[in-house]
């Protein structure tokens, strides 16, 4: 069996360091998660408070506050922990046998180039934002080892698509993939799960529409009538299934588009 490690200074000469900017994930980190908490305690309030004026219209407010706070948290929880995965100084080295994880307490992990089974590099689009150079997704290359451990290199190493060619050049032996071969081979379960989503929209929007607001007629002991309004559907209810369509739209579309690339790159 292959050894999962080896020794830096068994992997030949050096060639050169690539630093990783881990101190970008802090900061977006110092950002994020402030949003997050912020606007989710904002949104949990208003629940709390909903319903108190007997007002209708509230829940549209209360779900995007909730889910600008969900994806604060995510995204700041997300950095956080790649910033302590990757500790101070972070760096790549590149030896002439092989590669060299580390950061200012010392190496984390090195491997020889024969080690390396497949290397996955995601086709770049022709257009990154600023937001995604941020966070570092303007470039990532996963290398996976022989016994299944992976190893992330993103935008935020210094010179990452050198860093990720000079591996490649390296590995001949390597598997070299995209990322989106699997969805060449699950064509249906995109279109199962597109068609679900699609038809969960449509209940939701027919449990709405199926409560509307009325009102109660009761007639006491006395012969005296009483008008009451009855809400169909209650805000909470109503910021939750608003919550579903959105999450439900948003992946009928991601699935749908996986779909269409999945058989375009097939046709080439």
């Amino acid at each position: 069996m292959t050894d999962t490690t080896a020794a830096p200074e068994a992997l030949g000469a050096h060639l050169g360091r690539h630093r990783v900017a881990n101190g970008t994930r802090w900061v977006n980190a110092a950002w994020a998660l402030p949003i997050g908490i912020l606007t989710s305690w904002l949104g949990l309030w208003a629940l709390l408070q909903d319903g108190d004026d007997g007002s209708a219209g509230g829940g549209q407010g209360l779900g995007a506050a909730l889910g600008l706070g969900l994806c604060g948290l995510g995204i700041g929880l997300t950095q956080a922990a790649r910033a302590l995965r990757g500790g101070g100084g972070e760096y790549f080295d590149v030896h002439e046998h092989g590669l060299v994880h580390g950061n200012a307490r010392g190496p984390k992990g090195s491997w020889r180039w024969s080690q390396v089974a497949a290397i996955t590099v995601p086709t770049r689009r022709d257009s990154v934002g600023a937001f995604a150079h941020r966070f570092g997704n303007d470039y990532r290359c996963i290398l996976t080892l022989a016994d299944g451990t992976r190893v992330r290199i993103d935008g935020l190493a210094t010179s990452a698509p050198a860093l990720g060619n000079a591996v490649i050049d390296h590995c001949p032996d390597a598997r070299l993939l995209t990322g989106e071969e699997w969805t060449r081979k699950a064509g249906g379960w995109l279109l199962l799960g597109a068609a679900l989503c699609v038809g969960g929209i449509i209940a939701m929007v027919d449990y709405i529409s199926g409560h509307p607001d009325g009102e109660k007629v009761t007639v006491d002991a006395g012969g005296h009538t009483a008008h009451e309004s009855v809400q169909g559907v209650d805000d909470t209810t109503i910021m939750l299934l608003g919550l579903g369509m959105v999450a439900c739209g948003i992946t009928a579309v991601a699935c749908l588009s996986l779909f269409v690339h999945g058989r375009t790159r097939r046709a080439r």
